[in-house]
């Protein structure tokens, strides 16, 4: 049944053709070369749309980096902190370009993460927008500071020196091997690592997706650019697709950026997708239209398992308001449960589940728009080899794996092998190559009698229950136990969680059964990528 909902699913099929690309600057010029004439950026400003033509973006890169050049910020670290913008991509490609190192600073960062990251990457000067213009005055090291809306006069100055013959920064040629980039994970334990990102580890991973993941027009850009998995995926992807990258200036606009650009696809994390999907059926309910959207929801499976697609003409209310070419949402960093995708599938929404980790640049494994398999996030990237160790620990070898941590030689080690890097995240793989994630090593409940159990599977069994908003499990002695924090919007959650987990662990295997339960008053501490501290 599930072959015919969702579409071809005996055999992969052939990748998408990319030409192979190892530095930033030559994916740049091949996208301009390419698509010349086409439009690479749109954004707001000021009620207009502005759309940015890929020879206009090509220049902006030319001339800021000629500026750096001209202020000596040759071979150095530079930071780049702020809300996502079309200044911030300019300074990220005049930096990697010129043989410089981007540091993109995590614009939720405390001040104490703030000053580490600066000081940890050997930053030398950092780009800020006005939002955070606020920046600490004790940093340790001299640093150079740049407002980014002064981003017009910095490109007429470097554009001067353009035309006056300096050309340093242009005729500059990163190696493939060369740090383009430091990353600061947001773990849920320990201290911030560095990732150490080369431009070709960027390009493997870019020209990977495009090969298994086709694009067909727009895409909204709502990822934070500081997190790698959205400079990736939608900036350096569409770059190579041709179709504009539209950018979200802030959540708040969603509705009317959907309407504003009309994207064919968002990369998005599971957060969003839950929110766009509780969006529906709040809607559905507040306009008493609920019962019926769930009737033309089984009305449009029971048409599509034999082949019958009704579902532009079922769901055509819902569909206008994410604009006539939406079609897709790729998405990836955390567990996503299966219902949001046959959910969305069945009002004509696919969405693609796939896997990643910041080391590995960050994407490892995806669904493709005629391969799905949901509960799984899909095959391997053509760019790495994927395997499970004994322990089922995923290992990931490819070009798109990091160079090591900055300055912590010792981290690196202890999580590269043989040019294997281990994730820490347990998984296994099917016979079709199907890549499916089950949990965290570090995550592993340890029962009393040496049973070892992910905590993240029992954790989706207490999603289950409606109103569960957050839940950790963890072990005490032989009893698993169960913190949760509720929606109590839900008349009575706190009286009927008892009996809602005994129904809970009549349904899954015994020793999975939930020992205790902890109610909080309160949300988890979570980390700036809304994950839970563990």
């Amino acid at each position: 049944m599930r072959d015919k909902i969702y579409g071809k699913q005996a055999k992969n099929y052939e990748l998408y053709p990319c030409k192979e690309l190892y530095t930033l600057k030559e994916l740049l010029s091949y996208a301009v070369q390419m698509h010349a004439g086409k439009t690479a950026f749109q954004f707001e400003e000021d009620g207009n749309t502005v759309g940015v033509s890929y020879e206009q973006f090509f220049s902006h890169v030319n001339a800021l980096g000629t500026w750096l050049f001209s202020r000596d910020l040759q071979n150095t670290h530079i930071a780049v902190y702020g809300e996502n913008s079309y200044a911030w991509i300019v300074v990220y490609f005049a930096v990697t370009c010129g043989n410089n190192v981007i540091v993109p600073i995590d614009r939720d960062a405390s001040p104490e993460d703030f000053a580490y990251y600066l000081e940890n990457s050997d930053c030398s000067a950092i780009f800020y927008s006005d939002t955070y213009a606020d920046l600490p005055e004790n940093l340790s090291q001299v640093i150079a500071r740049f407002n980014l809306k002064q981003l017009p006069e910095m490109l007429a100055q470097g554009q001067r020196l353009l035309d006056d013959g300096f050309r340093s920064f242009p005729e500059a040629e990163p190696k493939p091997e060369d740090l383009a980039s430091i990353v600061y994970t947001s773990g849920t334990t320990g201290k911030p690592k560095g990732v150490m990102l080369s431009h070709r580890n960027f390009c493997a991973c870019a020209c990977g997706c495009f090969r298994h993941l086709k694009s067909n027009g727009p895409q909204l850009l709502v990822l934070p650019l500081h997190h790698v998995y959205g400079i990736v995926t939608v900036v350096f992807c569409m770059l190579l697709h041709g179709y504009p990258v539209c950018i979200n200036l802030s959540l708040r606009n969603l509705s009317a950026d959907f309407r504003r650009y009309n994207p064919q696809c968002v990369v998005a994390v599971p957060l969003l997708v839950e929110t766009l999907h509780h969006t529906i059926w709040f809607t559905a309910k507040r306009q008493k239209k609920d019962k019926q959207l769930l009737c033309l929801l089984n009305i449009s499976r029971f048409f599509l398992r034999f082949g019958v697609d009704l579902r532009r003409t079922l769901f055509r209310s819902i569909r206008t308001a994410f604009g006539s070419q939406f079609d897709g949402l790729i998405c990836g960093g955390a567990f996503l449960d299966e219902k949001y995708i046959t959910d969305f599938y069945s009002l004509g929404i696919k969405v693609l589940n796939g896997y990643g980790i910041t080391e590995c640049g960050p994407v490892v494994a995806v669904n493709r728009e005629f391969y799905m398999v949901p509960g799984s996030v899909g095959t391997p990237l053509c760019c790495n080899q994927v395997k499970i160790a004994e322990n089922g620990e995923v290992l990931v070898k490819g070009d798109n794996v990091m160079l090591g941590y900055y300055h912590m030689p010792e981290e690196t080690a202890s999580v590269m092998a043989d040019g294997w890097f281990h994730t820490g995240d347990l998984g296994r793989i099917d016979e079709n190559g199907v890549l499916y994630i089950t949990g965290r090593l570090k995550n592993l409940i340890i029962l009393g009698n040496g049973e070892n159990i992910p905590a993240e599977e029992i954790e989706r069994y207490l999603y289950s229950i409606p109103y569960v908003k957050e839940a950790l499990a963890y072990g005490e002695g032989n009893t698993i136990v169960a913190e949760l924090f509720l929606d109590e919007s839900f008349a009575n959650a706190r009286t009927e969680i008892g009996d809602d987990i005994n129904r809970l662990n009549l349904k899954i295997p015994q020793n999975r059964n939930i020992g205790k339960i902890i109610i909080r008053d309160r949300e988890f501490p979570k980390t700036t990528s809304r994950k839970i501290k563990r």
